[in-house]
């Protein structure tokens, strides 16, 4: 219909393609639906006949690369593990192992939450243990860092406040308040009152 709108031929090279994710893929399955390789996709990739416009990505036969890496964390057992272990290699700051760190922490927190942790899962989630009390000590860490920053600036703004009914007292006006204590105007007004 697109191409139709448009006024340009339908290419079949365009049309989108269903991506089926299996952890495994045995040869009677490949073999039942005609999937096969394509030499120009690397190895775990299979292709069902064109009409189809499906692929089967194999994950336990994907090569190990940085680019499979994402694929392979969706896997099971020994490619699921190789996977984390290369994730954590990654240097502490890195956004992508951050990102994918984060991700893997909140499944397992909601898994836990749902009690719903397969043997499975909790060998992968024992490879990441490590890293998941350093994130939840990092969180607290932050929460704390974050608390006392948020102390210290009410204290100061509750200082300012306090100060405003002796600068009135000397004479100075609401405008000259605000300015010199870098507050809004109606902040100093609403002290003034109280």
């Amino acid at each position: 219909r697109q191409a139709k709108r448009e006024n340009q031929s339908y290419n079949e090279d365009n049309a989108p393609r269903l991506w089926i994710l299996s952890p495994t893929a045995g040869i009677t399955v490949l073999e039942g639906f005609g999937a096969k390789l394509d030499p120009e996709w690397p190895e775990g990739v299979y292709f069902l006949p064109s009409l189809y416009r499906t692929a089967i990505i194999a994950i336990n036969q994907l090569p190990v690369t940085a680019e499979t890496l994402w694929l392979r964390l969706l896997g099971r057992g020994k490619t699921q593990n190789q996977a984390v272990r290369e994730l954590l290699e990654f240097p502490q700051g890195n956004a992508f192992r951050e990102n994918v760190l984060e991700l893997l922490i909140s499944w397992r927190v909601s898994m836990e939450v749902n009690n719903i942790l397969e043997t499975e899962d909790r060998e992968v989630f024992m490879t990441l243990s490590q890293t998941y009390q350093e994130w939840k000590e990092a969180t607290k860490r932050e929460g704390r860092l974050e608390g006392k920053l948020e102390g210290k600036l009410e204290g100061k703004l509750e200082g300012k406040l306090e100060s405003i009914p002796r600068l009135l007292a000397l004479g100075l006006s609401v405008e000259q308040i605000a300015q010199a204590l870098d507050l809004d105007l109606e902040q100093v007004r609403q002290a003034a009152r109280e």
